[in-house]
């Protein structure tokens, strides 16, 4: 019994010293620089390594598993670490990295081992890539010929307007009408507020009001992005032969009508000219046969009713010749 004692406290006192002896590394993330990680950017993560234990764990392996592609880590991905040879000792190792510009944003994760002596410890590295949005729209619409007609070809212009904080890429625009010709346009790339001309040419085959689906896609920071809109278009009905055939008639009518009435106003023109003239050679001898043969016609006139008689005579007389003139101007 008390051999048994005796073993248990030897037993005891080796596991103690074992336990005393035992091998610990541990490796902790302690700065990310800068804290905000951009599209493009270049970054720094600094990695401490401490023995926790109170032995030499010889040498040491911190290594970095198949990190993603959107990345570029300049030093080699197996750090070889010494120097950490007693209890709470550290090391420090940096490692600089790179983030495409064709990277998506959003949170990306590194897996690391610790090796040391029969030891392997597993770690994460995890940090968050942030990227700016794009938003795209239709900012204006045009066609020429403005007012299109049935059989007209349409070359219609979108213009495509970048309102957001990044720059959109590959911008491509597909309107799904059903006419010959294009439907599909590329723009290539927008920054922010920048805008570019979509420029789609078709034959409108039908005449109406049309509602055309728009599709616009684009990648941005955080990849491809579609925006799905509509537009109107107003085609007008293509105009008949007839209408300019019945103009045609009437002009050649009011024409016809217009010589017409020349000739015939001319020709009484000169009838009355030709009459006026027969009036103006009558001169004063004339005139007095005429009243004296107006004597003769009226045998009871009193004197005071022939003097009005011959006034009114004299002025039919001036009239015909003021008419007379004026046909000769």
């Amino acid at each position: 019994m008390k051999s048994k004692i005796i073993f248990i406290f030897v037993f005891y006192i080796f596991l103690i010293g074992f336990v005393s002896a035992s091998y610990c590394v541990t490796a902790e993330v302690a700065d990310i620089s800068p804290s905000s990680i951009e599209v493009g950017e270049e970054f720094t993560i600094g990695i401490q390594i401490e023995n926790c234990g109170t032995e030499d764990p010889g040498l040491i392996y911190f290594e970095l598993l198949n990190p993603p592609i959107d990345i570029s880590i300049k030093e080699p991905l197996i750090i070889d670490i010494s120097g950490l040879n007693y209890a709470n000792s550290e090391r420090f190792i940096t490692y600089h990295i790179k983030v495409d510009e064709h990277a998506s944003p959003g949170t990306y994760v590194i897996k690391t081992t610790l090796s040391y002596k029969n030891s392997v410890r597993n770690y994460n590295i995890s940090f968050d890539v942030i990227g700016e949005k794009a938003e795209l729209g239709i900012a204006s619409l045009k066609t020429n010929p403005i007012l299109p007609k049935e059989g007209d070809t349409v070359e219609l212009t979108m213009r495509v307007e970048n309102t957001g904080d990044g720059t959109a890429k590959s911008i491509e625009v597909y309107m799904d009408h059903p006419f010959q010709g294009l439907k599909q346009s590329f723009i290539g790339a927008l920054n922010s507020d920048e805008d570019g001309p979509a420029v789609l040419t078709f034959v409108v085959e039908d005449y109406g009001e049309f509602e055309f689906p728009v599709i616009i896609s684009y990648y941005d920071d955080f990849g491809k992005k579609e925006i799905e809109t509509k537009i109107n278009l107003d085609v007008l009905k293509k105009e008949s032969n007839i209408g300019t055939i019945l103009i045609v008639i009437l002009i050649i009518l009011v024409f016809g009508f217009g010589i017409y009435y020349f000739v015939k106003t001319k020709r009484a023109k000169d009838r009355t000219i030709h009459q006026l003239l027969q009036g103006e050679n009558l001169n004063r001898e004339e005139l007095k046969e005429l009243s004296k043969k107006s004597l003769k016609k009226f045998p009871k006139e009193t004197q005071k009713e022939r003097l009005e008689r011959v006034k009114k005579e004299r002025r039919k007389e001036e009239f015909k010749r003021e008419i007379l003139a004026k046909y000769k101007k």
